[in-house]
């Protein structure tokens, strides 16, 4: 039968050191885990704005390249391609100029102050994009 000795460096942590090792692990864990939520929580507000913005920004081209008698108001619910409501308001202030309201609305968002209401409201916040338009004409300065 072997008989094992244990010499003074081979010896290895004892239980008070691991258990102060862990709680100091803790501390530092529970310090990290709320800036990981706030990063997840505020990278993906700023992913829902950004794609309303580019769905805000396509519209608008859009109006720019149909004939200025075809701009009209209309609205678009959300699909299962683009979650978003798109609301497009055009007021006539003279014959030959228009202004146009362009409002981009994420799918979650609540009016009311349902869901995303209140203080989590900003996270799926509107775009509104104005702009005017008018007629193609010679202006007063061409000959």
């Amino acid at each position: 039968m072997k008989t094992f000795t244990v010499q003074k460096d081979q010896r290895g942590f004892s239980l008070i050191e691991t258990c102060i090792a862990l709680v100091l692990l803790m501390i530092i864990l529970a310090g990290v885990a709320p800036l990981c939520v706030y990063a997840i929580k505020y990278n993906s507000a700023a992913a829902i704005r950004a794609g309303a913005l580019a769905v805000a920004q396509r519209k608008l081209e859009q109006l720019r390249a149909s004939p200025f008698t075809s701009c009209t108001s209309s609205s678009e619910a959300p699909t299962t391609t683009s979650p978003y409501t798109v609301d497009i308001i055009v007021t006539d202030p003279s014959a030959t100029l228009k202004e146009i309201k362009i409002v981009v609305t994420p799918k979650g968002r609540s009016t009311s102050g349902g869901t995303y209401g209140g203080r989590e409201g900003w996270m799926r916040g509107q775009v509104i994009i104005y702009t005017k338009r008018t007629t193609l004409g010679a202006g007063p300065n061409l000959g």
